[in-house]
């Protein structure tokens, strides 16, 4: 059965552009869906669902969105929402295997809002005259991949054609490629980990990788944590080892490596074994020093490269932290643990250093044990979050709770 790759986008200003497309598609051998998602002009190319299927999708209709004189951006609200909802139907039953749209600020902003929708692994391609700056927007914590239109797509040339056939051909060989699948699958663990806190998590990962469980490390720089808990809602792991919780203190304290509210809440939903530790708490992070706001000028700082900086969070901070924490966990519906180094939350925080401060992470764990629920265990181990003997440790208790019938 031939693979379908879906065409998706404004088939009234960028008709030709699909038309192009969609020949080099089926060119390779495989099938198209065009979705128009246009509201100015008619389709240049005939859609097999049409503008009026995707308004209908969002439950609006079309027409008398047209009646009303509706503005161009609940126009194309609407229109993002009902694509979204007919690729991610067609995805979950199996009728599409890749999405690839191409235009401008509006045409990218709509499809990669519906791309964002579908799973990791699905191929996403997006030609956009956007695509060399800032896409953090457009792509999310999503495997989309944004390809440079150089010149605007507006019309067929020398440029636009070698691009768009590049585009075509990027998201044929994805598709054709598909998802290996794995002969010996191994359980999988989603780790957190910053810089200060890599020396631990490398010695956790090696534990559980001879355990013989496939580790998938998270950058806690605010997008990779979301980018976890994304996956643990796809059910992609079987355990989490959160190592560095630093992107919760940080969305509390605005710092630059800020996660969201669901930082730490979809494992506790999911059920998974957990092992939570402390790892960066002690910081908040800025841009260059100049960037620290006024309000945290007299704290320790720390130059983490020319380009990052790091200030110390204080006792109040830490017991706030340890309140909120506290409450996105207790739900837990699966087993959790935790634990704490006492000598350290960071390569930062270890006697001798700028962020060393004993009686802020006693603050911190008193916090933790009276606000948890009792059923949660808070290990306490006189060590610092780097020795490798505290790393072994929290990795042989994730294991043994994954384990446990």
């Amino acid at each position: 059965m031939k693979k379908t790759i879906v065409i998706l986008g404004c088939m009234d200003t960028k008709g030709h552009e699909y038309a192009f497309i969609k020949r080099h598609i089926e060119k390779e051998g495989l099938k198209t869906l065009v979705i128009d998602i246009g509201i100015i002009d008619k389709a240049t190319l005939k859609p097999d669902i049409t503008r009026k299927e995707v308004a209908y999708a969002a439950g609006k209709d079309f027409d008398e969105l047209i009646k009303d004189g509706s503005t161009r951006e609940k126009f194309t609200s609407i229109m993002s929402e009902g694509a979204k909802k007919i690729v991610i139907k067609l995805a979950s039953e199996g009728k599409i295997d890749g999405i690839i749209s191409c235009g401008g600020t509006q045409g990218t902003t709509m499809a990669t809002n519906a791309m964002r929708a579908l799973p990791l692994g699905f191929p996403k391609v997006m030609v956009s005259t956007i695509a060399s700056g800032n896409t953090l927007n457009f792509v999310g914590i999503k495997d989309i991949t944004m390809i440079n239109s150089v010149a605007d797509i507006l019309g067929l040339n020398k440029i636009t054609r070698k691009i768009l056939r590049e585009a075509a051909g990027a998201v044929c060989g994805m598709v054709k490629m598909g998802i290996a699948e794995d002969k010996d699958e191994k359980s999988l663990i989603a780790i957190t980990n910053v810089g200060i806190t890599t020396p631990g998590t490398m010695k956790a990962k090696e534990v559980l990788e001879k355990a013989g469980f496939e580790t998938v490390v998270f950058h806690a720089v605010g997008t990779g944590g979301m980018a976890m808990e994304s996956l643990i809602k796809e059910g992609q792991f079987n355990g989490v080892l959160d190592f560095a919780t630093i992107e919760v203190i940080q969305e509390m304290c605005g710092g630059i490596l800020a996660s969201k509210p669901e930082r730490m809440t979809n494992a506790v939903k999911m059920g998974i074994p957990q092992v939570i530790c402390p790892g960066g708490i002690s910081c908040n992070t800025f841009s260059p020093h100049e960037s620290i706001p006024q309000r945290l000028k007299n704290r320790r700082y720390v130059r983490h490269n020319p380009m990052f900086t790091n200030v110390q969070n204080n006792a109040e901070e830490f017991k706030a932290l340890a309140v909120e924490q506290a409450k996105r966990v207790n739900p837990a519906k699966g087993p959790v643990k935790w634990f704490i180094p006492m000598k350290g939350f960071c390569s930062y925080s270890i006697k001798g250093q700028p962020f060393y401060d004993p009686e802020a992470n006693n603050i911190y764990v008193e916090t933790l044990k009276k606000e948890l629920k009792k059923d949660i265990p808070v290990n306490v181990l006189d060590l610092d979050i780097n020795d490798p003997i505290f790393a072994a440790k929290v990795a042989e208790s994730l294991i043994d709770m994954i384990r446990e019938p």
